[in-house]
C-alpha cells in the first residue's frame, strides 16, 4: 500500500493570495505555503532518498530559496509545479553528487561521465530558453538588470542592494518589480514561461 500524503488542498484564489502576500514579505503567508505543500515534496524526495535526513535537508534547502526569491513569486501560476521543479533540481543535483563522490572514492574520477537527465531534443531547447532569458536580461536598463542579478542570482537582500547601489529600500524594490515585469513581458511575446526560466537560467538548474 502506498503511503497516505497528509495535503491539504487549496483553491486558486487563496493560493495568489498567499504567493502574493509572501511576494510582499509576510512571513506568516511563506510558512502557510510550506505548511501546505512540504508534505508532497517530501513524499517525493523519499521516494528516491531513504534517508530521513537527506530527505529533510533538501526539503528545507527548497523552501529556503522559494522564500529567499520571493519577489518573483507573484509570476507563479501554480506554485505545486514551481516547487516541484525545484525540488526535482535540487534532488538531481544531490544524486548527481552523490555519484561523483563515490566514483572518487572508487579511484576512476576520470573515467566518469556525469548522466544526463534529458534527451539532445531537451538539450537543444533549453539552450534556446536560456539564449531568450539571457536576451530578456540584457534588454533591461543597466540599473535594474543590475538589482535583479543581485537579488535573484547572487541572492542579496534588499538592504545589502540598496546599500551597495547608494539607493532607498523602495527604489530598490520598485525597480526589482519593473525588472519581473519586464521580463515576463519579453519572455511572454516568444511563449515562454517566465518561471521556467527563472529557474534555468538564475536558479542555477
Amino acid at each position: 500500500m502506498k503511503e497516505a500524503i497528509n495535503y491539504t488542498v487549496i483553491n486558486d484564489e487563496e493560493e495568489r493570495d498567499l504567493l502574493a502576500e509572501t511576494a510582499a514579505g509576510s512571513w506568516d503567508a511563506f510558512t502557510r505555503l510550506y505548511a501546505l505543500f512540504s508534505p508532497l515534496i517530501l513524499h517525493y524526495l523519499h521516494v528516491y532518498l531513504p534517508e530521513k535526513q537527506d530527505v529533510e535537508e533538501i526539503g528545507q534547502e527548497v523552501f529556503l530559496k522559494v522564500w529567499k526569491r520571493r519577489e518573483t513569486l507573484i509570476t507563479v501560476r501554480s506554485f505545486k509545479n514551481y516547487v516541484f521543479i525545484m525540488a526535482r533540481n535540487a534532488l538531481n543535483d544531490f544524486l548527481r553528487a552523490r555519484q561523483s563522490r563515490l566514483m572518487q572514492q572508487a579511484g576512476y574520477e576520470r573515467d566518469y561521465v556525469q548522466p544526463r537527465n534529458y534527451c539532445s531534443d531537451d538539450k537543444l531547447l533549453t539552450d534556446q530558453y536560456e539564449a531568450i532569458a539571457r536576451a530578456a536580461l540584457d534588454a533591461l536598463p543597466e540599473k535594474q538588470r543590475m538589482i535583479f542579478q543581485l537579488r535573484i542570482r547572487e541572492e542579496k537582500t534588499i538592504q545589502e542592494i540598496a546599500d551597495a547601489m547608494g539607493m532607498s529600500l523602495g527604489g530598490v524594490h520598485k525597480s526589482l518589480q519593473q525588472a519581473i515585469v519586464t521580463l515576463k513581458e519579453h519572455l511572454g511575446r516568444h511563449g515562454v514561461s517566465f518561471t521556467l526560466l527563472l529557474l534555468l537560467v538564475f536558479a542555477g538548474v
